[in-house]
């Protein structure tokens, strides 16, 4: 059997995230979406990594952000 495409499935388990313009940790999740990070082809098969991020609440009142959504390091960016 010959696959052409690979799909692989990832979320992150980390505990919350900071807020990026007053960089308050928020815990909060508000709803999650996915997300596909450009395909990279490996072993000459199309790998689709489909990627489950979480937006979060920002827990700081005077902040303007009300919603922001977790990066990855190394793998995600804002608008990206």
């Amino acid at each position: 059997m010959n696959i052409a495409k690979v799909r692989v499935g990832v979320r992150c388990t980390a505990a919350g995230a900071s807020c990026p313009r007053c960089g308050a940790w928020s815990a909060q999740v508000h709803g999650s979406y996915p997300r596909f990070p450009a395909d990279v082809p490996s072993a000459g098969r199309s790998v689709v990594l489909q990627l489950r991020v979480r937006r979060f609440t920002c827990r700081n009142a005077e902040c303007g952000r009300r919603t922001f959504v977790e990066q990855i390091r190394g793998l995600t960016r804002r608008h990206g």
